[in-house]
């Protein structure tokens, strides 16, 4: 409890100085190691196996989080001081992170790499930088030079295929991209287009307009990186051909059908010919490869092959196209079950059943309307089959896909109405449909190296993220904002800090049936669409009321006070005299 009314109170006092937010991150650092290894403690030590990982950035889902499931599956994780790492405000700095690597490989059993932190600092950094392609080279050939010198410690890899967002204005793209990035997304949607040979007459004005229309010198910014960065992935695929790499994988990061991102992963998988797609994967999806690749090493380690099960509600299924993806669904889960050496099955018993909760039609943000607890029979129907699994002892995990960035509320409800938010192997209903998938399969792949209280504690991680504050009280703190602004240096208020916490523990009571004082969160990146959710196995955490319920307890104590006052007033008051007149 102590430790995060520290972090509170800094939060609140520092957060506007830029010492104040490095004090800050150093305590929340050492708080959250802190955390990890008391969990650890908890967790059934199955493979003393310690592995190294190199994380694409600070971001929970990155490190916190992925660090947090392999120890409670048993594994020592070693991992660069985060002050060298990508973060919110601050550059990673690859170098440093180098040095950190090759002094700590041998103390481990594996290797899980982000190249992009190798090679450009992290991942928004592979968007922003302004290093010469010799210099990026030097970095790419010391993984060549790392796996020479530590032959016995298999290498895993993961880098990414630069996106192409339709807009960005939040200082994770060039400088210019928040007034031209747009145009730079259409213009790379027509290339694209163009590139394959179905690009119009008409397409091809636009495209010249475009180009017109965009600083010659921001579009040569951008393809001059693209290219370098592209350089960079043919040689990492030829690691994978000398077998520097156990397993290599490209994300593809906020993918769409046509784009830059689209036609360069075409061109890369020409490079990729001939690797084995339990070598090599190329697929939708960056957030989520460090855990999954933590999960491949523990198949091999444990020399597995995974069978999964796939079940589907009423509505489009595995031909689902989720938004800012470029595939169908079904395509993305086989891609990712092959990335951990796995296979699809119609066994009535997997190893795995893999529940994929897509919508009728199309997904949309989880912040919407309609996204509220109904009496549907489709989602009634897959939650019946659900609990057939389950009861049957099938390990089951749910992959939430129905919304973007968040549950499905209907879902959730009657996973709770049939006592299923424990008995499920894992759940994730995420970011993007990929994200989600990756952490599903990973999850429920390590799932049974962990005891029972730390796999509660790491769906209940989940459930705070995805379903308590992605799909319920983000759109909360939405409606509060423009009355409670930030000011300074600030992104978001104290008060709106505060509130996030209260209403997720709140949450976390009413639905979840945990202990408040269990559940602490914060903003780790300053803004409303990502928060770090802590989930302790005593009570640890301050109480802290919502702004309804402290009106609420206002309110009461005015109207005790006012009915004692009252009758403070009626007790002093005398009783007027009555005479009684005998007339004779």
């Amino acid at each position: 409890m102590a430790g995060s009314c520290i972090i509170r109170v800094l939060d609140i006092f520092i957060s506007n100085s830029e010492f104040g937010r490095l004090i800050l991150r150093i305590i929340k650092s050492l708080f959250s190691a802190a955390t990890a290894a008391a969990c650890a403690l908890t967790c059934l030590s199955v493979s003393a196996q310690t592995i190294l990982l190199v994380p694409q950035d600070n971001r929970p889902v990155s490190l916190a989080y992925t660090v947090s499931t392999a120890e409670c599956a048993g594994y020592q994780v070693l991992t660069p001081p985060e002050s060298i790492l990508s973060g919110s405000n601050y550059k990673g700095n690859a170098d440093i992170v180098w040095s950190w690597v090759e002094d700590n490989i041998s103390k481990s059993d594996a290797a899980i790499l982000s190249t992009d932190t190798l090679i450009y600092g992290g991942l928004v950094d592979s968007r922003k930088h302004n290093e010469s392609l010799a210099t990026l080279q030097s970095r790419e050939n010391r993984i060549e030079l790392l796996h020479k010198n530590n032959p016995k410690i298999p290498l895993y890899g993961f880098g990414t295929i630069m996106r192409s967002p339709y807009a960005s204005n939040s200082g994770v793209e060039p400088y210019y991209y928040g007034t031209y990035g747009n145009k730079i997304y259409q213009i790379s949607i027509l290339q694209d287009k163009q590139d394959q040979g179905t690009i119009t007459d008409k397409e091809k004005a636009q495209l010249t307009s475009l180009k017109q229309s965009v600083p010659v010198e921001y579009l040569q910014d951008w393809f001059d990186r693209r290219q370098k960065n592209n350089t960079i992935n043919k040689e990492l695929i030829q690691d994978v051909k000398n077998n520097t790499f156990t397993y290599f994988c490209l994300g593809h990061d906020d993918s769409s059908e046509y784009s830059q991102s689209a036609m360069e992963s075409r061109y890369l998988a020409k490079d990729a010919k001939g690797l084995k797609s339990t070598r090599y994967g190329s697929f939708p999806g960056a957030d989520q490869l460090a855990l999954l690749l933590i999960a491949r090493y523990y198949v091999d380690s444990n020399k597995l092959h995974p069978t999964f099960g796939v079940i589907y509600p009423l509505g489009r299924g595995e031909e689902t196209v989720p938004s800012y993806e470029s595939q169908p669904i079904g395509k993305t889960i086989k891609e990712h079950i092959e990335a951990v050496n796995g296979t699809i099955t119609d066994n009535a018993n997997p190893d795995i059943m893999l529940a994929i909760n897509t919508p009728l039609f199309n997904t949309k943000e989880s912040g919407r309307f309609e996204n509220f607890s109904m009496k549907k029979q489709s989602t009634i129907d897959f939650v019946d089959t659900i609990k057939k699994y389950a009861d049957s002892n099938v390990p089951v995990s749910i992959v939430d896909v129905y919304f973007n960035n968040g549950s499905d509320n209907t879902l959730m409800s009657l996973l709770s109405e049939n006592d299923l938010l424990y008995k499920v192997a894992a759940y994730n209903g995420w970011n993007t449909a990929s994200n989600t998938i990756g952490y599903a399969i990973a999850q429920a792949i390590l799932a049974p190296a962990m005891n029972e209280q730390a796999h509660k504690d790491m769906l209940l991680e989940q459930y705070l993220d995805n379903w308590a504050y992605q799909a319920n009280v983000r759109k909360n703190l939405y409606r509060m904002e423009s009355s409670y602004p930030a000011t300074g240096n600030q992104k978001i208020s104290p008060v709106i800090r505060e509130e996030m916490v209260a209403e997720l523990q709140d949450f976390a009571q009413k639905k979840m049936g945990v202990d408040p004082q269990t559940v602490y969160a914060d903003f780790p990146w300053d803004r409303f669409f990502e928060i770090h959710a802590y989930v302790s196995d005593t009570p640890s955490y301050e109480h802290i009321l919502t702004l309804a319920e402290k009106q609420r307890i206002a309110e009461e104590e005015a109207k005790k006070k006012a009915e004692e006052a009252a009758a403070a007033l009626e007790s002093t008051e005398q009783p007027s005299q009555v005479v009684d007149v005998q007339w004779n």
